[in-house]
């Protein structure tokens, strides 16, 4: 995006702005961070939460995406959604008889991380016939099975729009969970690092936030909840400058005092993933920047999604054309999850050997 790359060349090397090499609108938004920076751009944040205007920022838009008031100081900026997600597993898990619930298929982030912290995942498979969707009884289930087992379900993950699945979540699946949650004091860590990437006519991403806003009291001020974003995907796609940001929701203050500890062992994210985190909040604006600022912006951003969604749908069809493969339709992210149906006499020869289909196939592709 010629914009954001123009502000980030300039922030660090300022020289730039006494040059005709970037816009009027790019000098001005870098004279505004170098006047609301309390330090240079190659100095630790004065906050470990990351700049203060940056997080105004970020609370503005979660504010208008959702109709809901998100707090600066409830915002952490990050190197990318993944340190977000690593901090907040360190604050929940305490020993081994901690579990966090993931979907299946998932993320393995997750699933890594919980190994590192040695604690159990929970499994909660979606259903692929309903379009990847949520199996409440089965969510529920393994929350009960695993209470039997003595194993305490400290927070379920939430990947929305889905990886590797490629679903864009019904709000009303979104408040099933928070019931759930709500009924078996679990936290909810919704990763939507995928929000812009939705695809499907009809298909509308719908924030935790706001689905728990919506179901009002006992709820909306009782759930414990950390969203999660990212600059490293929607249509900015810069996964190497680690830019991301996670809120938290119904903290009490001593967790909330908690994580910003654990915040601060780091001292700070990247300053310059944190002003593309700024950046992709508040993109140029009409009346704000110029128009032909906003118009270069609006053009790169629909040609990027144009891009995505055709490959989206490319990605569907191929996989549903090949023999043997089936693929459900990719509604958002920039993944599919296709299903190959095995033979029989396949079956029965990866058995010969002692190990699953699955696994023999994806050996003798590799090989």
């Amino acid at each position: 995006m010629t914009f954001n790359r123009q502000v980030i060349a300039a922030l660090t090397y300022p020289q730039l702005i006494e040059t005709d090499l970037i816009s009027e609108d790019a000098k001005r938004r870098v004279s505004f961070y170098l006047q609301s920076q309390s330090s240079p751009v190659g100095a630790y944040t004065t906050d470990s939460r990351g700049w203060s205007y940056a997080r105004e920022a970020v609370a503005k838009y979660i504010s208008n995406r959702d109709g809901v008031t998100a707090d600066p100081d409830r915002i952490y900026l990050t190197n990318g959604a993944s340190e977000g997600v690593r901090t907040c597993m360190t604050a929940l898990i305490r020993d081994s008889n901690d579990g966090v619930l993931c979907p299946i298929p998932q993320y393995p982030l997750y699933s890594a991380l919980l190994t590192l912290n040695k604690a159990e995942l929970l499994p909660y498979y979606l259903q692929e016939s309903t379009g990847w969707g949520l199996d409440k009884e089965g969510l529920e289930k393994m929350i009960l099975e695993s209470k039997r087992k003595g194993i305490t379900p400290r927070a379920i993950v939430v990947i929305n729009p889905g990886n590797p699945t490629g679903q864009v979540m019904r709000k009303e699946d979104l408040q099933d969970i928070i019931k759930l949650c709500y009924d078996h004091s679990i936290l909810i860590m919704a990763d939507e690092v995928y929000q812009t990437n939705v695809y499907k006519d009809g298909s509308k991403f719908i924030s935790m936030r706001q689905a728990l806003h919506d179901l009002g009291e006992p709820y909306s001020d009782t759930v414990e909840l950390v969203s999660f974003n990212s600059v490293s995907k929607g249509m900015m796609g810069e996964c190497g400058l680690r830019g991301g940001y996670f809120e938290t929701h119904n903290l009490s203050d001593e967790a909330e005092a908690m994580m910003f500890k654990l915040k601060s062992i780091e001292l700070c994210s990247n300053t310059i993933g944190q002003t593309a985190c700024e950046l992709m909040v508040n993109p140029p604006q009409e009346g704000v920047e110029s128009d032909e600022t906003v118009a270069l912006y609006k053009a790169e951003h629909a040609e990027l999604y144009k891009a995505l969604r055709a490959k989206a749908s490319l990605l569907s069809s191929s996989f549903s054309n090949m023999k043997n493969v089936t693929c459900t339709e990719i509604e958002g992210a920039m993944y599919g999850f296709p299903r190959i149906h095995f033979s029989e006499k396949f079956i029965d020869e990866a058995h010969s050997k002692g190990c699953e289909p699955d696994f023999l196939y994806c050996m003798d592709l590799v090989n």
